[in-house]
């Protein structure tokens, strides 16, 4: 089963309250409260170098109670510009479900079931809930999502490919291609008109895979007119800023 991911939470994972896989992160009863865990996770971003057997984090509990939580394990590939998460049996996690002491940490460790691993993976974290105690409130299950990429043996960074395009709605979508053999990361967008007029375009974090494209929907922006040429000043999460020459089209 193929699931696509269109919140964007594809970058650096972290800590977020937001539904990664079109699920709802909040279990609701009738509400006059509201209970959540407190757990981190470090690394945030997993990497596997060439050749290497597995990666490795640790999760820590903050809270004042025991914490559970499930490993779920998503193959991660880009369509059509959009992430999609497929179901894997490559990989395995070793404890895939743990249950951790108050202030405890337990150290997670992500393999393959056999033979090397190749591309990019995603790595969910889901609490698991214990039984409501009976009073009232909303009870918050916290997901994490981190990513997890195999490096490339030779891997190289190419510049980036960006077109853009006005829709028949009038959005402006701006794709960028990642002609490279490693995966790159993209944190903000903002273009300069004829004029060197800057507009800030997108704060969304997000990674482009290799050989893969990646398409962010900036809004309309009517100041910014088809067939004029632009210049993109992509951010990248090293602090680098890359500018590229693009001219909207209409679709």
């Amino acid at each position: 089963m193929s699931i696509r991911n269109h919140n964007g939470t594809t970058g650096g994972g972290g800590r977020v309250r937001t539904a990664t896989l079109g699920m709802a992160c909040a279990v609701l009863a009738i509400a006059s409260g509201a209970q959540a865990s407190t757990f981190q996770v470090n690394p945030v971003v997993l990497e596997v170098p060439a050749g290497g057997h597995n990666a490795a984090f640790t999760i820590r509990n903050n809270d004042g109670n025991p914490v559970s939580v499930q490993i779920r394990l998503f193959r991660w590939t880009q369509r059509e510009g959009e992430d999609v998460y497929d179901k894997t049996d490559d990989l395995i996690a070793s404890p895939p479900i743990v249950t951790i002491p108050a202030a405890g940490a337990q150290l997670v460790r992500v393999g393959p079931r056999s033979g090397a691993l190749s591309g990019a993976y995603r790595v969910i974290l889901e609490e698991i809930l214990p039984p409501a105690s009976g009073k009232s409130q909303v009870r918050i299950a916290l997901r994490l999502n981190l990513p997890l990429y195999v490096m490339a043996a030779r891997g190289t960074t190419a510049p980036l490919r960006w077109s853009g395009s006005r829709d028949a709605t009038g959005t402006i979508v701006l794709q960028g291609e990642n002609p490279g053999t490693l995966y790159q990361t993209v944190v903000g967008i903002d273009a300069a008109d004829t004029a060197r007029k800057d507009v800030s375009l997108t704060t969304h974090f997000a990674a482009i895979l290799p050989g893969s494209s990646k398409r962010w929907n900036v809004g309309k922006h009517p100041e910014l007119a088809v067939g004029v040429p632009l210049t993109l000043a992509v951010r990248g999460s090293d602090g680098v800023v890359t500018r590229s020459p693009v001219t909207l089209v209409q679709r």
